[in-house]
């Protein structure tokens, strides 16, 4: 039901667009004449170019699993494209782009060949892709797919818009929420979706927040409203706008959709469905942006990054420069006050590590704790079941047989869900404490170049991007369960040699001792499993803090000391490494200039 437009306000290549792409050219070529050094500023700039060559408006949609966000896809483009289902779908994130038919590319991190698929009466686009994009097909990633295109007909797609399908942040997939947000700086604007099922919580603000530092335009939509009556679905919108205002500049607008509903009445032709499920409106709202503001949103986000990755470059080269326009005694004396103000950082981190160290202590604590619950919940429903027949059972093979039976079928249907609710709540208090950590350690590692930056009397600016996302990984945990064939005699043998009375005395005691020690061994073997991920993700991060930081000191302590060597060298190699620097400083000021103008 999208139409397309008939005029668009904004001229296909604007005059900033092309100034962009000016300055990105400019900017890789003066970094030309510098060498090696630096090569990754010229590779990150070459990235925006081709991103802002290429036009196409990545507009993704973000938010917590289970919220419906291939749905609502699948109502933009009028069929049933992306895979849903009851659990946490997408695992890969999936851009559909525009094209003369239906058809898929799919690139590996492996040095397999591009999979190309077309729809056939052999295989459906969604089986196709369950096997790829989902979970069930392909858990963990593990057939290493790196990227996955679709392309379709759709009117929206021609208006040069990519659709982005996220996995959803918050899932038992540990690696889903990791790559939600790796996908972000790809992103040039978001439909966040949420649902009253349940409110926007905690993880959703956070990612929320990160949206925001890093794209200038994001839409909210309220999922689901088709199970709320209208006093539900007011006080729901209401609580929503009262969360996002802080977030945003000025109340938010929120609409209200169903997007089931909404593709429901994609698929049937039905238009009063469609504008009674919200969709509608959103799809106007889509149009009027893509017409007035996708290329002034595209230009802001490219020029966003543009900015940070030049001033990265441009506080380089200051450092670089200064240094070595200074008397060999007093660079001397620099890099010594930059060496002295080294054990302030070893304390700094060691304080970190000490609070990261505590941090696991309490989670392993509430571990213990959520453990023990567990034991008691299994020692009530399973051993409870237990009990009742060792009271009314007179027959001791009866007996047996019956807790056998119950043990194979009670164990695994218990500790399976269980295990998932503990480990949810392991992860999302890990998951938490270590992404705290991660904004402290990247404040620590952005202090050592503050200090440089001090010492040389060069400028700093901070990266408006925001720190990378630490995850909390959970080790597998073994699903063969603890089931013992509980009487190695059998009570046929020892019906031939003992009282009925001491055969059931014994068999009750032994099946007592039996029943609570496999119990335990499956408790155990949960708290066993997930200590060893809490150990192992901890001393991770820890491993990683100290090799970041011992990287920025010896990147920066590089810096001086090449400026330290050419210094000793003859004058003239140091005079035109020093021409060199003051040009290609000189340009990018002027390039810098020109994108705050």
């Amino acid at each position: 039901m999208y139409e397309p437009l008939l005029e668009k306000v904004e001229p296909a290549e604007s005059e900033s667009h092309v100034g962009l792409i000016g300055i990105l050219n400019q900017a890789t070529t003066c970094l030309d004449s510098l060498g090696d050094d630096y090569s990754d500023g010229r590779a990150e700039l070459a990235s925006l170019r081709s991103r802002l060559e290429a036009g196409q408006f990545r507009l993704a949609v973000l938010g917590q699993f289970k919220r419906g966000k291939s749905t609502l896809l699948n109502a933009l483009l009028g069929e049933k494209l992306l895979p849903t289902d009851i659990l946490p779908v997408t695992a890969i994130p999936t851009f559909i782009s525009a094209a003369e038919k239906v058809e898929v590319n799919i690139s590996f991190d492996t040095e397999l060949e591009l999979l190309h698929f077309s729809p056939s009466s052999g295989q459906s686009l969604g089986d196709f892709l369950t096997e790829y994009v989902t979970e069930a097909g392909n858990p963990n990633n593990q057939r290493n797919v790196k990227r996955v295109e679709i392309g379709h007909p759709a009117e929206m797609l021609k208006q040069g818009v990519v659709l982005i399908d996220t996995p959803g942040i918050g899932s038992t997939h540990k690696h889903n929420t990791e790559v939600a947000y790796q996908v972000l700086p790809e992103c040039d604007a978001a439909l966040f979706l949420v649902s009253p099922d349940p409110p926007i919580t905690e993880i959703e603000l956070d990612y929320l927040k990160e949206i925001h530092k890093r794209l200038p335009r994001t839409f909210f939509l309220l999922n689901k409203v088709d199970f709320l009556d209208e006093k539900e679905t007011v006080a729901s919108m209401r609580f929503l706008a009262d969360q996002l205002t802080p977030l945003c500049d000025g109340a938010p607008q929120v609409l209200p959709i169903s997007a089931r509903k909404g593709l429901d009445a994609q698929l049937s032709g039905d238009s009063a469905g469609w504008k009674s499920s919200g969709m509608q409106q959103v799809e106007q709202n889509l149009i009027d942006f893509f017409a007035r503001e996708k290329q002034q949103t595209l230009q802001s986000s490219l020029q966003r990054r543009t900015c940070d990755q030049i001033n990265s470059i441009n506080m380089q080269l200051q450092l670089s420069l200064r240094a070595l326009m200074l008397p060999e005694s007093e660079l001397k004396q620099r890099i010594e006050q930059f060496r002295q103000s080294l054990p302030d950082v070893a304390r700094e981190k060691q304080a970190a590590e000490d609070v990261l160290s505590g941090d696991l202590k309490r989670v392993i604590e509430r571990l213990g704790t959520a453990v023990e619950a567990v034991r008691v919940r299994a020692k009530e429903q399973i051993l409870g079941q237990l009990e009742g027949y060792v009271e009314s059972i007179v027959d001791t093979e009866e007996m047996e047989r019956l807790v056998r039976e119950t043990l194979a079928q009670e164990i695994p249907i218990f500790f399976a869900p269980a295990m998932r609710e503990v480990a949810d709540i392991v992860r999302t208090e890990a998951t938490e404490l270590l992404t705290l950590h991660q904004q402290r350690s990247n404040r620590l590692i952005e202090q050592v170049r503050k200090v440089a930056a001090e010492l040389f009397d060069i400028p700093y600016h901070a990266p408006s991007a925001g720190c990378s996302y630490t995850k909390f990984e959970i080790l597998d945990w073994r699903n063969d369960l603890f089931i013992s064939d509980m009487d190695p005699l059998g009570q046929r043998f020892s019906r031939k040699f003992y009282t009925h009375k001491f055969r059931r005395k014994r068999t009750v005691k032994r099946l007592r001792e039996e029943g609570r020690k496999l119990l335990n061994q499956n408790v155990e073997q949960i708290n066993w499993a997930l200590r060893r991920g809490l150990d192992e993700s901890f001393c991770r991060f820890g491993n990683e803090l100290a090799e970041q930081l011992e990287k920025t000191i010896a990147a920066t302590r590089k810096a001086m000391e090449i400026a330290l060597r050419k210094s000793e060298s003859q004058s003239y190699e140091t005079a035109d490494q020093e021409i060199k620097l003051k040009q290609a400083l000189a340009k990018l000021q002027e390039i810098l200039q020109s994108l705050d103008g």
